[in-house]
């Protein structure tokens, strides 16, 4: 299922972690690849906590490859 995340672009949930994964480590970056967050700004705080849980699961993934963390073998799994 695809989520709307940034309602103002429709920009959905999956192009903002592609950006994330494309090294975007800050929510003013991912605005500038995707435009997510650069409207009425109610979705910032979701991207931000997007891009920290992708750092947290990058330290997790004991140095994986970028690439292979792309994969979704390695991707975090739902508790």
């Amino acid at each position: 299922m695809r989520r709307l995340l940034c309602h103002c672009n429709s920009i959905f949930e999956h192009e903002v972690v592609a950006c994330i994964r494309k090294g975007a480590s800050t929510v003013d970056e991912v605005g500038d690849e995707c435009d997510a967050g650069t409207g009425c700004g109610s979705c910032r705080g979701t991207i931000k906590t997007m891009i920290e849980e992708e750092a947290q699961r990058r330290r997790a993934g004991g140095g994986l490859p970028d690439a292979l963390l792309q994969l979704p073998l390695f991707a975090r799994r739902k508790a």
